[in-house]
């Protein structure tokens, strides 16, 4: 099992890092560029200290390849368990998106919220996109049920 997450992981890390350079962006243009508010700061839970724009826009590109890289293990997952991994890969990406998108508006402003959602759905549109085609690609090149022992 753990070739096949590897084999899975290797196959994705191009796209990977396309999309955390898209999120890296994207988090530069609406933090540094427009100078769209940040979330609090998660290590000042008692105070209203919003995240430093920079730090920011360098930390989603962090967090963007290690939520990726989640969904591609998750992904493998599915496959050994379903007959349609992309359909509940799919599914589950939207809700997570849909239920994250409400939870951000706890994180601090409206504007930070809007803004999350907003960087959530640049990572989250290529994702869903982008990342099924490399799972269709790499399906070729070993069979699940060899690798299962």
């Amino acid at each position: 099992m753990i070739t096949t997450l590897l084999t899975a992981l290797k196959a994705s890390i191009r796209t990977l890092l396309l999309i955390g350079a898209l999120a890296t962006v994207g988090a530069g243009v609406l933090t540094l560029g427009v100078g769209m508010d940040t979330p609090w700061a998660p290590w000042e839970r008692q105070s209203d200290t919003m995240f430093p724009p920079a730090l920011f826009t360098l930390a989603t590109f962090v967090a963007t390849v290690a939520f990726c890289t989640t969904t591609v293990v998750f992904h493998t997952l599915l496959r050994m368990v379903t007959n349609n991994p992309d359909t509940w890969w799919r599914a589950s990406g939207v809700l997570f998106l849909a239920t994250y998108g409400m939870y951000s508006f706890r994180t601090g402003t409206f504007e930070a919220a809007i803004m999350l959602n907003l960087l959530h759905l640049i990572v989250g549109l290529p994702a869903l996109t982008l990342l099924p085609r490399v799972f269709r690609n790499q399906r070729h090149s070993y069979s699940p049920s060899a690798t299962v022992s």
